[in-house]
């Protein structure tokens, strides 16, 4: 069965390339392309160019020839002495594109001087004609006067034929009535003046050709590559030519093309270079010829068996490699096939002279993408259709509340968290169908889904019940009407207990949409549970991690990774728990591959206390997972920090120790002050006078204390506006008797005037005051101890500098804790 629906998937996906590349290949042997295929070979031929032949120059019957010599036809004596000067001046050849048909009865002396000037040069050759006697008539071949066919170095064809779009792109090489006997003029040029490289066909003879002249034959097609647009090659006028007026050596040595370039004289004709907007003359239509048989680099179009079989390749291999690409890079390759093929067509043609006809090609890969993506969207249509019929038969994880009592329960909830005085709820018609409290102000008719309408103290909306509607009212205090976070919690409150109208069955472009709602519909619930358990695990203090039965890990929270010196909890999905919990010392005789392996077995769970180098201290528990709830063995790992509790703890130890030592040392000195034989027999003042300083310790000892309790407790609620500067000047103040007791000098450098912040001016100021005496009671004395303000930025800096010893290097990290006192020098 498997074996089956594989060769069925295989076939399904080789229907859609065949068939597209059996269409293109019809497109392409029709032949109904043609008209896209001629523009891109115009556009790709006009990229190629050429430089134009140095020996090759045109003389044109020109605007200018006929302005200095009068109305065309001119004499045979003037083409006569065209000629002889093109002779005595060196031309190879000379190309007279003139018909000489007829004799001249007006000049008879006229053709005597042309047909000897020809004879004496022996470098002229003429064209021969097809014409039509009259439009649809019999075809005749006009060929120069007998005398001058005798003559002439050569005879050929000038015919140019036009495609369908009136465009000039290509020649026959040999034509003629009947027989292709006639190659083109060009052509016999090049067989006369290299006979090697051009041997001259077999011909039977403009005589033999006589009973034949029924229609025109033709054979040897070649595409011309012109060289370049109208007036690329060099040329000279007519008149300028009878008159002298050129260099000697302008025309030694080459093929001179003779021909009408004159408005409305001669033959012009569209080229793919020139367009229609400005035709090209026959003579530089001709000199192309020329330089591309001469040069080898006629054109020819690809064999027909070769086009055809190519664009059925071109176009099937795309629709064959779409499938095992991404999505998203389809697109890119259909794009980057389409320029590929376009630019295959141009170096074929720039670099091999073949013509690939690429529109039918071009066709099937635009076509390409748009057909492999509706194939795609019907088969993920077809896949959506399957898994909704899975998901319709499994269990509502999280059933959404749609009855009224669940209704009830809501606004009952609803009314303990905000102020709401009452409620109701009317269904579509107005009849009431629950209500609680004060009874809301009634609505109006205009009410919408999904919108409050605002009706004095009261607020009402619609609830959408599939096809009908619950009317819900609400009643609040006065002027006090939900907003901010209150009226999203009502928004939500609409949201779950609305029932949307079943989608009705959707057509067309349409079903793709419906079915992809089905699909989010049928997933919400457990959407939803994933986002609350997922954002609730990301909420939470504690870290946590749930193990596998291997040991590994499945599911971690963001703070389980911070406690385990990692930035994000990916890092530790699927990985080794061991790895990551053994940096964790616990504390006592524990290990962990004993605790885990006992936890699996046993399933028995236990906490203890673990610290992460260097000062992360963590409270640790372990529980199992049981199969029959969880449907899996492993544990659940919770790290909790309990730092700073310990701080707390540690630090109330430090106090405790000090307390007992320092206060306790005063107080000892009072006993045994009171309890001196000198003491008992001296007076009350002198009692006092020596008892009053252990007091006054003992009194600061326990003010300090009471300072240092109040600060660790400060809430940053009870903090105001405090002028920084100010409470510097009082700390200065109330040390200046101590300093002065030192003969110290107190120096304010004060940056700024005033400087605002939110603060408890008292504890600031205790705290300068206390930097300030350990100053003053640290540094020599007849010194100075400075204190400094400036802002950078909005940062303020305070220092107090003095001239003691300072802190020892080892012990400026942690400086100073909550009690201790460096030692004096």
């Amino acid at each position: 069965m498997s074996v089956a629906n594989g060769t069925l998937r295989q076939v399904k996906r080789l229907l859609l390339p065949l068939l597209l590349a059996g269409v293109m290949v019809l497109l392409a042997a029709s032949g109904w392309l043609w008209r896209l295929d001629n523009l891109l070979y115009d556009l790709q031929l006009g990229w190629r160019g050429s430089v134009a032949a140095d020996d090759i120059m045109l003389v044109a019957v020109d605007d200018q020839s006929l302005a200095e010599f009068g109305r065309w036809p001119w004499p045979r004596e003037r083409h006569a002495q065209l000629i002889e000067i093109l002779t005595r001046a060196g031309a190879r050849a000379i190309v007279m594109d003139l018909l000489f048909a007829e004799p001249d009865p007006a000049n008879p002396q006229g053709d005597r001087r042309l047909i000897q000037a020809v004879a004496a040069s022996g470098k002229v050759f003429m064209p021969v004609v097809v014409e039509e006697l009259q439009l649809g008539g019999q075809l005749l071949e006009s060929l120069p006067l007998p005398q001058l066919t005798e003559v002439v170095a050569g005879l050929g064809h000038v015919h140019m034929e036009l495609d369908d779009d009136g465009i000039a792109r290509g020649i026959y090489l040999q034509e003629g009535l009947g027989e292709a006997f006639w190659p083109h003029l060009m052509l016999t040029v090049l067989q006369s003046l290299e006979p090697a490289r051009f041997p001259p066909a077999e011909q039977s003879g403009p005589a033999t050709m006589a009973a034949k002249r029924f229609s025109i034959v033709r054979q040897g097609h070649r595409l011309i590559p012109f060289a370049g647009p109208p007036g690329h090659f060099p040329r000279l006028s007519y008149a300028q030519v009878l008159r002298g007026a050129f260099h000697p050596d302008s025309l030694r040595d080459r093929i001179v093309l003779v021909g009408v370039t004159a408005t409305g004289l001669g033959d012009v004709l569209p080229t793919p270079l020139s367009g229609r907007g400005q035709p090209m003359a026959g003579i530089e239509i001709n000199a192309n010829i020329l330089q591309s048989l001469r040069n080898g680099e006629a054109v020819k179009p690809l064999a027909r068996h070769w086009q055809l079989l190519l664009t059925g390749l071109l176009v099937a291999l795309p629709l064959l490699l779409y499938s095992r690409l991404p999505p998203r890079l389809v697109p890119l390759l259909a794009l980057g096939l389409i320029l590929s093929l376009l630019l295959l067509s141009l170096m074929v043609l720039q670099f091999g002279g073949i013509w690939f006809a690429p529109s039918a090609a071009l066709l099937g890969l635009v076509l390409s993408y748009p057909l492999w993506s509706w194939r795609r969207l019907e088969q993920m249509v077809l896949h959506l259709d399957q898994e909704l019929q899975r998901l319709s038969q499994g269990p509502q994880l999280l059933p959404a509340p749609n009855d009224l009592k669940d209704l009830q329960q809501g606004l009952e909830s609803i009314a303990a968290t905000l102020p709401l005085q009452g409620w109701c709820v009317d269904d579509a018609l107005g009849a009431r169908l629950a209500q609680a409290g004060r009874q809301p102000d009634p609505s109006d008719d205009l009410l919408q889904a999904g919108c409050w309408s605002r009706l004095g103290r009261s607020l009402w909306t619609l609830l959408p019940r599939g096809t009908q509607y619950w009317r819900l009212g609400l009643c609040w205090p006065p002027g006090e009407l939900p907003r901010g976070r209150g009226q999203a919690l009502l928004d939500d409150f609409v949201r779950q207990f609305s029932i949307p109208p079943a989608a009705a069955s959707a057509k067309g472009s349409q079903r793709l949409e419906q079915r992809i709602r089905e699909v989010e519909a049928a997933n919400q619930h457990l959407r939803q549970l994933r986002d609350f358990i997922n954002t609730a695990l990301g909420q939470m203090d504690d870290g946590l991690l749930v193990l596998d039965s291997i040991g590994r890990v499945v599911l971690a929270n963001p703070r389980a990774a911070f406690y385990l010196g990692l930035t994000h909890e990916s890092e530790l999905h699927g990985q080794p728990a061991l790895t990551f919990l053994k940096p964790l010392q616990i504390v006592g005789d524990l290990h962990w591959e004993p605790l885990l392996r006992e936890l699996l077995l046993r399933g028995d769970g236990c906490r203890f206390e673990a610290l992460r180098l260097p000062d992360t201290e963590l409270f640790v528990q372990l529980r199992p997972l049981h199969p029959e709830t969880a449907g899996m063995f492993g544990m659940i790992v919770t790290l909790s920090f309990i730092g700073t509790l310990k701080q707390s703890e540690r630090a109330r130890a430090r106090m405790v120790n000090f307390l007992s030592h320092d206060i306790r040392s005063p107080l000892t000195s009072l006993l045994a002050l009171t309890q001196s034989e000198q003491v008992l027999q001296a007076g009350s003042r002198e009692l006092a006078t020596q008892v009053a300083p252990y007091a006054r310790r003992a009194l600061k000892l326990a003010e300090d204390f009471l300072q240092l309790a109040r600060a660790e407790s400060v809430e940053r609620s009870a903090f105001t506006d405090t002028d920084f500067v100010s409470v510097a000047h009082n700390a200065v103040d109330e040390v200046y008797v101590q300093a002065q007791a030192r003969n110290l000098c107190l120096q304010r450098q004060f940056e700024v005037e005033e400087v605002w912040l939110q603060a408890d001016a008292g504890l600031l100021e205790r705290a300068l005051i206390n930097l300030l005496s350990n100053a003053i009671k640290l540094a020599p004395q007849d010194s100075q101890v400075e204190i400094m303000l400036r802002c950078d930025g909005d940062q303020l800096d305070c220092c107090v500098k003095d001239r003691g010893p300072g802190i020892p290097p080892g012990a400026s990290r942690g400086a100073v804790p909550a009690v201790q006192e460096r030692p004096g020098p």
